[in-house]
């Protein structure tokens, strides 16, 4: 319905998830959202990513990009702006760490297929 009515693209967000608790965990849900919705729309991922491996697993999982939410507010609490800069680098770095271990040369590298077999 979203996607008809035009909008640029879907944010998947666990915001408000305590009052539906278990209800659907939300790397599941952006699986589903990505499935049904398919390769085109933008989804950006925005539930818990603190560590670059977490934006790693969200990307593998169908989202195209992720929000960064209470990591950066920690920088900026010890030390200013500086912080903010140095938790985003850590961020990226542990990504770029984590796509070398997996063998992903670039961002578009990442699927679902490099992600171990449950």
């Amino acid at each position: 319905m979203a996607l008809e009515a035009g909008v640029d693209g879907l944010v998947v967000s666990n915001h408000g998830g305590r009052q539906v608790d278990h209800a659907i965990a939300s790397l599941d849900a952006l699986v589903k959202i990505r499935d049904r919705v398919g390769p085109d729309p933008t989804i950006l991922f925005d539930s818990g990513i603190r560590t670059g491996a977490d934006v790693f697993l969200a990307l593998a999982l169908g989202a195209d990009t992720c929000l960064l939410g209470r990591p950066h507010l920690y920088g900026l609490a010890l030390a200013g702006a500086a912080g903010v800069t140095q938790v985003i680098e850590n961020v990226v770095a542990e990504l770029d760490l984590t796509m070398g271990l997996v063998g992903a040369a670039t961002i578009a590298d990442i699927t679902r297929d490099l992600l171990a077999p449950r």
